[in-house]
């Protein structure tokens, strides 16, 4: 594969990479590109001299190694495991694909991140793998290390694989760069990131409260839920009101997302850049409003209503918290039933229900989400000699999980089943919420697409209760049944047109690859000295200023030009 202009190199991966390049740079140039021209060659003829039959097996039988995003929801059922179950022998059967695990680690931390970033040090890619970071994508892309997937897409791929490539163009073109496809993305309508709150209803039944429709509110419950006894086990103030975990800023259960929003601050991790109402282009987390909003959670940590060790709580922790019913409100995103909150609901039999987040006088709150263009992203390894092993995967298993029987979903989709191919259609289920809600209205599911299907027998099914007590149908349901999440975005958020999407796409400023890391560090450390008391609400001011001299400023200044007002 031809390697195009080298971008950045990430710092975690540097040396590794460089050791990798130097190698490479001897030994092209011992044997001269004539030699390199011939070996890409025959890969290419290997390709296309591995016979199949008419349905698109292999005679001979290849093998694809992959790397495992292990996670808390995955499950593995019927004695299966990461190396042979219902996907593997699935593929192995209607493909000739022997199917190699490369490694696994686990998603829901920083594991699997850090595993990847030693496995691109070494050079030693797996044919198949994921990252949800933009920049590895892009750096790799940029580096030749990544197959081009353009020819194979659109030699391999079916109607409906393509029929996906138009329906999503923002994210494919999220997959692209300088014109070639170098992932399979995340099929995104990004709407479905929007933050909400979840609070136990046990919890607000037990104290006579209402859902909080203020910030003012909200503070006034997490005060019943920290000092009163909401669990009814005898014992008053051994509860927390709001839930944080660490990482502050991220899309986890326990951000200060939903917050902050009701002081107009569309706040998402490190990436939220947008332009303001005057054009300027600017970052949600030095924006004015975040004083109000620090000061609430300040004085909320104060009082004790915020979990005292939310500092070295990550996701899995506070998870373990919300379990075993110490936290009675957390902002989210959408997928609460899904998890944590279903475990709530298998031990207690308790629903943590989703509910728009409490705004503030005098502000027009803001949601914030990522740019469509970017999200997770399956690629090839330049060096894997079957390509089109990953579009014939990818097909196999749109037409069984979308196109087949109601018996291959469940079998194949279900519990986190999914999670077992190597490749699949990273479509939000969430994307079906509006069909839906017009499918329940009219009642009836005719009409929608096949794979919005068993999403409506799955609410039909909680709400009549014959599905009571199936994890599939309580996360559905919570998503988007008329009282789930998603409903809050399509009939509140959007009208109210709170959404407010990020400009970055997949091309990325070089100061801001640069500094990326730092300046995320800076912010949810100085985050929480603020929020502990460690530092004065004051000292956001500081906070900003070193922000910007850290390559904040530049970054703006760069990202005007890369992405010109409209």
């Amino acid at each position: 594969m031809k390697k195009m202009k080298s971008g950045r190199v990430l710092p975690h991966v540097m040396a590794g990479l460089l050791m990798v390049f130097v190698l490479s740079a001897c030994e092209t140039a011992s044997n001269g590109s004539d030699e390199g021209n011939a070996k890409e060659n025959a890969v290419n003829a290997g390709n296309a001299s591995q016979p199949t039959d008419a349905d698109g097996k292999y005679q001979k039988p290849i093998t694809m190694s992959w790397a495992v995003q292990t996670a808390a929801a995955s499950k593995l059922l019927d004695n299966d495991t990461w190396e042979d179950n219902r996907w593997s022998r699935l593929i192995k059967d209607k493909l000739n694909i022997d199917l190699k695990v490369a490694f696994s680690a686990d998603s829901s931390t920083d594991a699997y991140k850090n595993k990847l970033n030693a496995i691109i040090a070494s050079g030693d890619l797996p044919d198949v793998f994921k990252t949800q970071d933009a920049n590895v994508f892009l750096q790799l892309a940029q580096n030749g290390q990544l197959a081009d997937l353009t020819d194979v897409f659109d030699k391999y791929a079916s109607d409906s694989l393509k029929a996906y490539k138009e329906r999503f163009a923002d994210s494919f073109a999220g997959a692209t760069v300088d014109g070639k496809l170098y992932a399979i993305p995340r099929m995104n309508d990004n709407f479905h990131e929007a933050p909400f709150l979840w609070i136990r209803e046990d919890w607000l039944k037990n104290t006579g409260s209402q859902p909080p429709k203020t910030v003012e509110e909200m503070v006034a419950l997490a005060e019943k839920f920290a000092t009163g006894d909401p669990d009814g086990n005898g014992i008053d103030g051994d509860t927390y009101g709001l839930a944080l975990n660490k990482d502050l800023i991220r899309q986890n259960h326990g951000s200060i997302l939903g917050l902050v929003s009701a002081f107009g601050v569309p706040g998402r991790d490190e990436s939220m850049f947008y332009r303001d109402g005057n054009g300027k282009m600017t970052f949600a987390w030095i924006q004015p409003e975040m004083k109000e909003a620090l000061a609430v959670l300040a004085d909320m940590y104060k009082r004790g209503l915020i979990n005292k060790e939310f500092t070295s709580k990550n996701e899995s922790a506070l998870v373990e918290d919300i379990t075993s019913g110490k936290i009675g409100m957390a902002y989210g995103s959408n997928w609460g039933t899904w998890y944590p909150y279903n475990n709530v609901y298998k031990k207690d039999g308790v629903i943590v229900h989703p509910y728009a987040i409490p705004t503030e006088a005098g502000h027009d709150y803001k949601i914030g989400i990522e740019s469509n263009a970017v999200g997770q992203m399956t690629m090839v390894s330049a060096e894997y000699e079957h390509p089109e092993a990953a579009i014939k995967i990818l097909d196999l298993y749109d037409q069984t999980v979308n196109y087949s029987t109601k018996e291959d979903y469940l079998k194949y989709w279900s519990d986190e089943q999914y999670r077992l191919s190597p490749l699949y259609i990273d479509q939000p289920g969430e994307v079906y919420a509006a069909d839906l809600l017009k499918a329940f209205d009219k009642g009836s599911s005719d009409g929608l697409a096949p794979a919005a299907k068993p999403l409506y027998d799955y609410i039909a099914g909680f709400e009549d209760g014959s599905l009571a007590k199936d994890d599939n149908a309580f996360g559905t349901w919570g998503q988007m049944s008329k009282s789930g999440s998603l409903p809050i975005v399509l009939n509140k958020y959007m009208p109210d047109h709170a959404i407010v999407q990020s400009i970055l796409g997949i091309q990325r400023p070089e100061t801001w690859l640069t500094n990326v890391a730092s300046l995320d560090t800076l912010t949810i450390t100085a985050f929480t000295d603020i929020i502990t008391g460690a530092k004065p609400v004051d000292y956001f001011d500081s906070f900003v200023q070193q922000w910007l001299k850290a390559g904040g400023q530049q970054t703006l200044d760069e990202l005007d030009t890369m992405y010109p007002a409209k």
